[in-house]
């Protein structure tokens, strides 16, 4: 019997989304697309948008509480949260302290971790790292973006792909050791729930593939938002390539690091970036299409919301089941890159 040592799991989940629905019509209302263009391209039909003034941790704060309430935890129980956004309310104070003021946790840790598209898997792998250490039993991790703030509605290559959500995971400690500075337990690898193995990657050189422009070495003025340059800006060709490559390279080493073949995993939760790049994953991997979830035609492009998101409505459908293999992946600006291989 192979036996494997886990130090935390996802214990609850919880999403939110605006009520605003957005689809491939309104910009092939004012643009040179159609419907039919965008999905063919992207796999994606709709999206949706916050409306008004409403800030990340407002659109966070229904997908924690639901958390929360999954799991059957209050606020007291929470030891710290971790807030994966690219997309804050404000510079500071942090989303993640705006949230715990939401959530009337009074006594965490709480910040914010910015990874883009990459954040959820960055977060998890931070708070388990927290856990591991002793430092907490109980982290909200929480992936938002509210990227339509950062979409140039002109730019025809972009704007499409791009919608706002929020999801949110409590991760928590397997063991109920209270002594030592570690908690790991170990058991059979065929049954023991928990987070496997973890590989999270970054490559400064490709920054520029993928920016959004706001920030102290592109300071915001009237003239440069009149002229977008505080939007998202991509090189999609390249982005492509890059992620078919690094989500098949990162999937297969979390595989090797435990020992299990890439075929024993039963779904591949990778970032809802586009349609064609999760079918390049698949088709690297070696995997069947229907083993790779995906929501993109519903919601576009999340950020750091599409995985979280993905899983609680896998959870909701009767998808995602106690005993599961599940493969977490993501590629994000920065480039960052990484991959969780966890039993549910």
């Amino acid at each position: 019997m192979k036996t494997i040592s886990v130090c935390s799991y996802i214990s609850s989940m919880g999403m939110s989304v605006p009520d605003k629905v957005s689809t491939n019509d309104y910009f092939a209302a004012y643009l040179d697309t159609s419907d039919e263009w965008i999905s063919e391209r992207s796999g994606i039909k709709e999206r949706r948008w916050a409306e008004g003034d409403i800030g990340i941790s407002e659109l966070s704060e229904r997908a924690a509480r639901q958390a929360l309430a999954n799991g059957g935890f209050t606020p007291q129980d929470i030891d710290g949260i971790v807030f994966a956004t690219v997309t804050p309310d404000y510079a500071f104070p942090s989303s993640a302290c705006l949230l715990q003021k939401r959530l009337g946790i009074t006594q965490c840790f709480a910040f914010d971790l910015a990874a883009a598209c990459s954040g959820f898997i960055y977060g998890l792998s931070v708070a388990d790292g927290l856990i591991a250490a002793g430092r907490a039993r109980n982290i909200l991790v929480v992936g938002a973006d509210v990227l339509s703030s950062l979409i140039n509605k002109q730019d025809r290559s972009t704007c499409f792909l791009f919608g706002d959500g929020a999801g949110a995971a409590v991760l928590s400690s397997v063991s109920n050791n209270e002594t030592g500075s570690k908690r790991y337990i170990e058991g059979n690898i065929t049954e023991l729930s928990g987070l496997y193995a973890i590989d999270m990657r970054s490559d400064g050189s490709l920054g520029g593939i993928l920016t959004a422009g706001t920030g102290s070495a592109l300071r915001a003025s009237a003239e440069r938002i009149a002229a977008n340059e505080h939007c998202i800006k991509m090189d999609g060709r390249e982005v492509f390539k890059f992620a078919v490559r690094a989500l098949a390279d990162v999937s297969l080493n979390v595989c090797q690091k435990t020992g299990i073949n890439i075929s024993e995993v039963t779904h591949f939760v990778s970032h809802q970036a586009n349609m064609r790049i999760l079918q390049g994953m698949a088709k690297q991997l070696g995997i069947p299409e229907e083993r790779v979830p995906s929501n993109i035609a519903r919601y576009g492009n999340t950020s750091a919301g599409t995985i979280p998101i993905l899983l609680t409505e896998m959870i909701d459908l009767g998808r995602l089941k106690k005993g599961d293999l599940v493969l977490l992946s993501a590629v994000g600006a920065g480039i960052t890159w990484g991959a969780i291989l966890l039993r549910w």
